[in-house]
């Protein structure tokens, strides 16, 4: 008994494959639950605060407001799932269908000039037409919404006709070239756009349907009004990636010859997953001016596309999740760093050297990315068992069989 029970117990590398596992089959959910409920978190650790000063306990207030300086606050986690989004849309191309795109800030920057061009212009005293007015004043973020996602999805089609037939390098600077036309077509046209400053001061950021008021006034409201556009679309991209559609995908970025043999249209469909991808790109961008009420011209530079591509590489490309985690670590490292360890290093106010440092050593010793790696360790685990599981099954049919032969002779 004493020397059959050590079998029984899960070594570390065996307990963590095993919580990589729980965390790959039922991941979507856990995380859909701590977000849920971060902000209720968040507010009560700042109630906390306040009722420990209050009370008289300003050393434990500051020991709390210590701590609260590591949290990341409300709206961090807002521009958090906004790059989730991003990175997930993005993810579509790298991770699933080997496209790398290298200008997605186009799309970004589409979808947030968007939503800002129509709330700076369509109101009283503009040359839009009365008839508009009246609408844009009714449901405006329905109507800007819903307006991004047709422009997006146009742009991104009309992107993905002329540069989705390119592969490798060439299609990376093909992607990145016509994102800097945009980029210098923003600055040209500044009396649309507002030039190097961008669109300041949008108004009427309101969902007309139940008068709901979102934007910078209060970032609950604008956290779940992000929390569930961005879940809608997640869902939709876990649906179609699931999907047959999914898997034809997979079977480009392996082998485009075998999926042409196999009777598939490859251009048509690198060209349906890039506009996927950049419509619901175009979705994240106008999320991310919508909390701000401005749309900073940085938002469609390059810079924006480097940003998504170290995102992504950091949780793994080739994991639904892991946009997830590198939007977490991306942000979270840049929030920790030029905040709070710049109090006791200056060096840490670089914190794109730190970052970056950071992203070679991944690269380097970690290439599948932090969730990928993860994912890495659970189909190992999985192929244990099922090793085991057979190894069992064959020794108790042998022992089945050697019985049987003992019992008829």
């Amino acid at each position: 008994m004493d020397s059959a029970a050590p079998k029984n117990r899960f070594t570390p590398k065996e307990f963590w494959a095993w919580l990589a596992e729980v965390f790959d089959n039922y991941g979507i959910l856990i995380l859909a639950g701590l977000l849920l409920v971060y902000p209720f978190f968040f507010s009560a650790l700042n109630d906390s605060i306040i009722w420990l000063e209050d009370n008289d306990w300003e050393e434990t207030a500051e020991i709390v407001a210590e701590i609260r300086g590591f949290v990341p606050s409300t709206p961090l986690m807002i521009q958090i799932l906004i790059y989730t989004l991003f990175g997930i849309a993005f993810n579509i191309l790298l991770g699933n269908t080997g496209m790398l795109s290298l200008g997605h800030c186009a799309f970004f920057g589409v979808g947030g000039y968007t939503v800002g061009i129509m709330h700076a212009w369509i109101k009283p005293g503009t040359y839009a037409p009365d008839w508009m007015v009246s609408a844009f004043k009714v449901l405006p973020l329905e109507i800007s919404l819903i307006t991004c996602i047709i422009v997006s999805t146009f742009v991104a089609w009309l992107i993905g006709t002329i540069c989705s037939t390119k592969r490798g390098v060439y299609f990376a600077m093909v992607t990145l070239s016509i994102s800097m036309i945009f980029y210098y077509s923003a600055q040209t046209f500044d009396d649309l756009t507002g030039g190097t400053d961008g669109l300041g001061g949008l108004e009427n950021m309101r969902l007309g349907s139940i008068n709901l008021r979102v934007g910078i006034m209060d970032a609950n409201i604008t956290y779940y009004f992000v929390f569930v556009i961005a879940v809608v679309f997640i869902a939709l991209i876990w649906q179609v990636l699931r999907s047959p559609f999914g898997h034809v995908l997979r079977a480009v970025r392996e082998n485009e010859d075998r999926a042409r043999i196999c009777g598939y249209n490859v251009a048509k469909v690198r060209l349906m997953a890039f506009t996927m991808s950049g419509a619901i790109s175009g979705v994240a961008g106008a999320l991310a001016i919508i909390y701000g009420e401005t749309v900073p011209i940085e938002n469609i530079h390059f810079i924006t596309s480097g940003q998504i591509v170290i995102i992504t590489l950091f949780g793994g490309a080739g994991t639904f999740l892991g946009p997830a985690v590198g939007s977490f670590i991306y942000w979270y490292l840049r929030q920790l760093m030029s905040v709070e360890f710049v109090k006791y290093l200056d060096i840490f106010q670089y914190w794109e050297a730190w970052v970056g440092g950071i992203f070679v050593l991944i690269v380097l010793f970690v290439p599948s990315g932090i969730l990928g790696t993860i994912r890495n360790m659970t189909l190992e685990y999985r192929e244990k068992k099922l090793l085991t599981k057979k190894a069992v099954e064959n020794v108790l049919a042998k022992k089945t069989e050697d019985e049987a032969a003992t019992d008829s002779e």
